[in-house]
């Protein structure tokens, strides 16, 4: 079975190797098979033969006949969902695809490509991923001190897959943007290339957070023009092709740096022991570190001195919790977490259902503690304040009542697989 990224490369293999089309470099996820590829009525019934002929892919007769097919997305989701699937896949229906954390989306998306392999351990790091608040008492979600070594490591011990790092901080922007040049050029098709890049840069990519700079990881390989590039984009679900200079461009700004190479070759299923020392090493109930640290921000501001005693104005609390809507979606990493055990154990599809939307809760009520924390800089109107500590109280006992039952289906993974376990993580769900 094929993943939404590689069923969207088939689209463009067809366009430009198969059919030749003069507008194929105008391919990516967002555009219009008529508006913006020309396709006519015609050639969109060439494409879909092709696409069955030569990669399996075809819709039902009567997607042919009654669906619009509009957007590339559109026509990526309807061949996905249309392939053929076994009856584990059929397993707690929920939106694997929701962008979390894009270097880990990026790791994920090639596992997805191996058959047997179970992605969703990997988001275990994720749902209490780092996040910087600087001496100014502003959140991060990305700053020059963070490393993603982290991730590497557990992906080497979980999948026995080794990542390198290609990217050389001692060199220049330059000679960086020379190795990922020969990189893309000499890539085989089992290879992938990581890049960070400043999204802010490729104006071409619809980017909702609309942050300058917005540091981001993607994945990139060649096209028959040696000009333009395929970018790969997990987290937000985007394919689509590219001058190369302008991803060059972007690759070489200040604010970012970094990228990897590795193989798919050799990918082994996770061990049940190596997936416990995961799980153990992310996992604290007692504890949520995006909460506590919104909560820091917000007294901070309150009380009007930084973290070095310097003052610090209730109008600057606005700049501080800018980038709180891209860490909050991290929490959707517990759909995962909880995907897998409940995957594992068989349990009620019924209930996954009704803890998502708890998740889907804790998400949302991010958005409102963000929009209290503007009003509260723009009005100085202190007691908002105090809206916004209720706010992020209710927040830490809807997480920890989704840690408490996550960590109770752990146990029980636990007994089934390793029965002779010593639990070194407090048990127990708190309400």
């Amino acid at each position: 079975m094929r993943t939404k990224q590689e069923v969207a490369e088939c689209i463009y293999k067809v366009l430009a190797l198969t059919m030749h089309h003069p507008h194929a470099d105008a391919f990516h996820s967002d555009c219009r098979l008529r508006e913006d590829l020309a396709l006519d009525s015609a050639s969109i019934l060439q494409l879909l033969v092709h696409l069955e002929l030569d990669y399996g892919l075809s819709l039902p007769e009567e997607a042919i006949m009654s669906q619009d097919l509009d957007t590339v997305r559109n026509l990526t989701k309807l061949l996905f969902d249309a392939q053929p699937r076994g009856d584990s896949d059929k397993i707690l229906d929920y939106d694997e695809d929701v962008k979390l954390h894009c270097f880990v989306s990026c790791l994920s998306e090639v596992l997805k490509r191996c058959h047997g392999i179970d992605q969703r351990p990997l988001y275990f790091g994720v749902w209490d991923s780092e996040i910087i608040m600087s001496d100014d008492c502003v959140i991060s979600y990305h700053s020059a001190s963070i490393s993603h070594q982290f991730f590497v490591d557990w992906y080497e011990r979980l999948y026995g897959l080794r990542v390198h790092s290609w990217y050389r901080p001692e060199l220049s922007k330059e000679e960086n943007a020379e190795i990922l040049s020969n990189l893309v050029a000499k890539r085989t098709p089992e290879q992938h290339i990581i890049v960070m890049v400043d999204l802010f840069q490729l104006p071409e990519r619809v980017n909702e957070f609309n942050k300058d700079p917005f540091p981001h990881y993607f994945m990139l390989g060649p096209t028959a023009d040696p000009t333009r590039w395929m970018i790969y984009d997990p987290d937000y679900r985007w394919e689509g092709v590219m001058k190369r200079n302008h991803i060059l461009d972007a690759m070489r700004r200040p604010s970012v740096s970094g990228g990897y190479l590795f193989s798919q070759s050799g990918v082994r299923s996770p061990r049940h022991r190596d997936i416990r020392a995961y799980y153990e090493t992310c996992f604290s109930l007692d504890h949520n570190p995006m909460t506590s640290t919104i909560r820091a921000v917000v007294l901070a501001h309150l009380q009007g001195t930084d973290r070095k005693g310097r003052p610090l104005a209730l109008i600057q609390l606005k700049e501080a919790v800018e980038e709180v809507p891209v860490l909050s979606i991290r929490k959707y990493a517990y759909e995962h977490g909880l995907a897998y055990f409940f995957r594992e154990l068989r349990l009620s599809e019924q209930e996954f259902d009704e803890w998502c939307e708890v998740i889907a809760d804790l998400v949302k009520n991010y958005k409102l503690i963000h929009y209290h924390a503007v009003r509260l800089a723009l009005s100085g109107e202190r007691d908002i304040g105090h809206k916004i500590l209720t706010l992020l109280n209710e927040q830490d006992r809807r997480e920890f009542k989704i840690k408490g039952r996550l960590h109770e289906i752990y146990l029980q993974w636990l007994d089934q697989t390793m029965p002779s376990h010593h639990p070194s993580v407090a048990t127990g769900a708190i309400s």
